[in-house]
């Protein structure tokens, strides 16, 4: 019997050092800072979906703000967008808002945050599918009346005067074929 608590004691420390190695520059997000980082999520996706540009961009810092989009080509770099300046992205959503209706953002619940040990910036993962309509009557290239985007969005988030925003957005876009894998197509 003291053989086997031996053993299992054994076992629990082996797996005890595991779970205690990994990135050491990591720390537990609060719950404080978990529902602020949420809230900003969901302020992000209803300005959007709402096409309210205000809202919208009050989800981001303009100071430092980067936008990288891989357009679902994970190795090839040369086709990626990149918007270093906040008007950048403020014209892109206008462009977005004016040219369709009835926008939806699904994104995962709960997304996957993790934290720098000084708690000030915080990487969130997150799956998102979205799709826009053109309005009554009008269609796109091809006759198509809407469009639909699924992939990976890595936000980094700054907290800046005990307020989390939003400085980096990369998103990381699924191609035709991994949209179809995703959904068992």
């Amino acid at each position: 019997m003291f053989e086997k608590l031996v053993k299992i004691s054994g076992v629990l420390t082996l797996i005890a050092f595991f779970i205690g190695c990994g990135d050491v520059d990591k720390i537990p997000v609060s719950s404080e800072d978990y529902l602020a980082i949420n809230s900003v999520l969901k302020r992000w996706r209803e300005g959007y979906e709402t096409e309210d540009i205000e809202t919208y961009m009050s989800a981001y810092w303009s100071q430092g703000f980067r936008y990288v989009s891989d357009w679902g080509t994970d190795g090839d770099k040369t086709d990626d967008l990149i918007f270093d300046d906040i008007r950048d992205e403020r014209d892109s959503a206008i462009h977005v808002f004016s040219r369709f209706q009835d926008i939806e953002i699904e994104l995962s619940i709960p997304p996957e945050i993790s934290m720098n040990k000084d708690g000030t910036q915080a990487e969130v993962r997150n799956h998102y599918r979205i799709q826009g309509f053109v309005a009554d009557g009008e269609s796109l290239e091809g006759g198509f009346i809407g469009w639909f985007a699924e992939g990976d969005n890595l936000f980094v988030f700054e907290k800046r005067d005990d307020e989390w925003r939003i400085t980096e957005w990369h998103d990381e876009s699924f191609n035709d074929e991994e949209i179809r894998i995703a959904n068992n197509l």
